[in-house]
């Protein structure tokens, strides 16, 4: 898939050379993997077809709880961004800005939020 392979290589390319990433096409397939497997943080799209609507944003809200949550965000999708602020998703990054070294910075600022960073 293109978002993991520019994720995996954002990532290890600035920071974290022993990444395991995994990528789910849908919501629901990334919360059902979570429910088998524990990760450090969560990188969602918030273009997938089942994010959309109040109800998915309350399942991502439910995980942002129990781990960062970093959303990829287009310019349609900002104002539900403020929406899913309040249920705890802190960082995001716009699509169009989108650099790996973006991305590295709102994960590795979303891990020491949670108090899970440690310098590699």
């Amino acid at each position: 898939m293109q978002a993991e392979k520019f994720i995996g290589a954002a990532l290890k390319r600035h920071w974290w050379d022993s990444l395991s990433l995994e990528c789910k096409p849908s919501l629901s397939q990334a919360l059902d993997r979570l429910k088998d497997k524990s990760f450090d943080a969560m990188v969602v799209d918030f273009g997938v077809p089942d994010l959309h609507g109040p109800d998915g944003l309350i399942r991502v809200g439910a995980i942002a709880r129990k781990l960062p949550v970093i959303a990829l965000v287009d310019g349609e999708e900002r104002d539900r961004l403020i929406a899913a602020r309040d249920m705890g998703i802190r960082n995001w990054v716009a699509k169009e800005t989108l650099t790996p070294s973006r991305l590295a910075a709102e994960v590795k600022s979303a891990l020491e939020a949670y108090g899970i960073w440690e310098e590699v």
